[in-house]
């Protein structure tokens, strides 16, 4: 269910570009105005249901509401700010934020599919972006839902990114990394972020 103008516009910019028309073409497609298009995708205006409806229809989309947990449940989303370049230009998690929302969600794997839906923003850095898509990844595997459509629109990283350590200690990592970040080419061992270090 959509709860915020900035998942509206989310929604239709996302759908929009995927079936690779432009503001103008939507518009058209659509019957509906350029500029409520503009606008809706910039946030600007809470769309009505029928509005996205007919928008998405003319994507050759549908619009499933639904029914959600409130509040009360974290989101991967609100942790794209969760990492900063400040040691060493070298871009460092916040392990504890990470750590919260993976032991919650070992709690309460009934709202991993949720936690984990809605597409963070651009963090600003390629390698914490990835690390997020990674989590993502893992947390529907390990819970047995459908992966978030929004991590195959990161595409993984070109650099291999390792956490500092002796040899030995980069080798334990390399055989501990879940294989989602692995794809992703980070090297991470499981037991940085999860207490259940199973990989």
């Amino acid at each position: 269910m959509l709860t915020s103008v900035t998942e509206a516009a989310t929604l239709i910019r996302e759908a929009r570009e995927d079936a690779g028309l432009s503001l103008r073409a939507l518009a058209d497609r659509a019957d509906v105005s350029f500029t409520t298009i503009s606008r809706i995708e910039h946030g600007q205006i809470d769309p009505t249901i029928g509005t996205l409806r007919k928008v998405l229809g003319a994507l050759g989309e549908d619009l499933a509401l639904a029914r959600q947990p409130g509040p009360d449940v974290p989101q991967l989303a609100a942790l794209s700010d969760a990492w900063s370049n400040e040691y060493l230009d070298e871009h460092q998690p916040d392990w504890t934020r990470l750590r919260t929302f993976l032991d919650y969600l070992a709690r309460h794997n009934e709202f991993a599919a949720l936690a984990v839906r809605a597409r963070p923003p651009a963090s600003g850095s390629e390698f914490f972006d990835n690390l997020l898509a990674g989590i993502a990844e893992k947390v529907a595997d390990d819970t047995n839902v459908q992966r978030p459509a929004w991590t195959r629109r990161i595409p993984g990283l070109s650099q291999r990114w390792e956490s500092d350590g002796t040899p030995r200690m980069r080798a334990m990592s390399e055989a501990t990394t879940p294989h989602q970040l692995a794809a992703r080419n980070i090297v991470l061992s499981a037991s940085s972020l999860w207490r259940d270090a199973t990989g």
